[in-house]
């Protein structure tokens, strides 16, 4: 789902019938929320991702993130 507004009942829903309990559909959708907050203040801030946290990243997420900053550079020290 792209857009979180837009969210409905049989969505959470999908959740449940995929395995996913009432807390963990809380849990999850309070760390996104977290998550976006987070990265919002860094955004606000001019604050680049780590290097460390890039290099961190599965390949599929690195590949998938197409929005936001780029990477800081690698620290040479």
């Amino acid at each position: 789902m792209l857009e979180p507004n837009a969210i409905t009942a049989a969505d959470v829903d999908l959740l449940r019938a995929a395995g996913l309990t009432d807390q963990e559909i809380f849990d999850v959708t309070v760390f996104v929320a977290f998550r976006l907050a987070f990265s919002a203040v860094n955004d606000a801030l001019g604050a680049r991702p780590d290097w460390e946290l890039a290099a961190a990243a599965p390949a599929a997420v690195r590949d998938a993130v197409s929005y936001g900053r780029t990477v800081s550079e690698r620290a040479t020290k």
